[in-house]
C-alpha cells in the first residue's frame, strides 16, 4: 500500500484542539435522560393502569357507591406499602349542560336567562386596532395597553 505524501501547507496550529469543558453538560444530559425515562415510564404505566382499570371493570366487584374492586390474593409489597386491593374508585361530578341552561332559562323569560347568562365583557384586540385607525385611540393609548410580556421556557434541542 503506497504512503500518502505529507501535506506541506499543515501547520502545527490545525491540530485538533481540546474542547473546554463546561461544568452544565453532565447536569444537562441527566436532565435530558430522567426527561425520556420520565416519559417512557409515564407511557407505561398509563397502559398498564389501563389493562388492570379494565380488569377491574370486568371482574371486579362494586360497593354501595359503584367504585369497583378485585382482592388480591396475597399482599404485594412495594416500598413502604403494601397493596391488598385494586379500586376503581367512582366519582361524581355536577356540572351545568349549558344547552338546557340556554333553553330553559330563555323559556323563563329575559330577565331570567340575563340572570343566568350575564354579559361578561371581553376584549377584542382587532377591535383596538380598528379603534386606532379610526382616530379614536391614539398610539399612546396602544402603547399602554398593547404591553410585552416576557416569559421564558427550558427546552433541549435535539437534531
Amino acid at each position: 500500500m503506497p504512503e500518502e505524501p505529507l501535506d506541506s501547507t499543515a501547520s502545527p496550529e490545525s491540530e485538533p484542539r481540546p474542547v473546554p469543558f463546561d461544568p452544565v453538560i453532565p447536569t444537562f444530559r441527566e436532565w435530558a435522560v430522567l426527561k425520556a425515562q420520565q416519559t417512557e415510564l409515564t407511557s407505561r404505566m398509563n397502559k398498564l393502569r389501563d389493562k388492570v382499570a379494565a380488569a377491574v371493570q370486568t371482574r371486579g366487584y362494586a360497593d354501595h357507591k359503584g367504585s369497583q374492586y378485585i382482592d388480591l390474593p396475597f399482599p404485594i409489597p412495594v416500598g413502604d406499602s403494601e397493596y391488598v386491593r385494586i379500586k376503581r374508585e367512582r366519582r361524581v361530578s355536577i356540572v351545568a349542560d349549558l344547552e338546557a341552561a340556554e333553553r330553559i332559562t330563555k323559556a323563563r323569560g329575559e330577565h331570567v336567562w340575563r340572570r343566568a347568562f350575564p354579559p361578561v365583557p371581553t376584549l377584542d384586540a382587532d377591535e383596538l386596532y380598528v379603534l386606532l385607525q379610526e382616530g379614536a385611540l391614539s398610539e399612546e393609548d396602544m402603547d399602554q395597553i398593547m404591553v410585552q410580556r416576557e416569559s421564558f421556557a427550558f427546552r433541549g434541542l435535539t437534531t
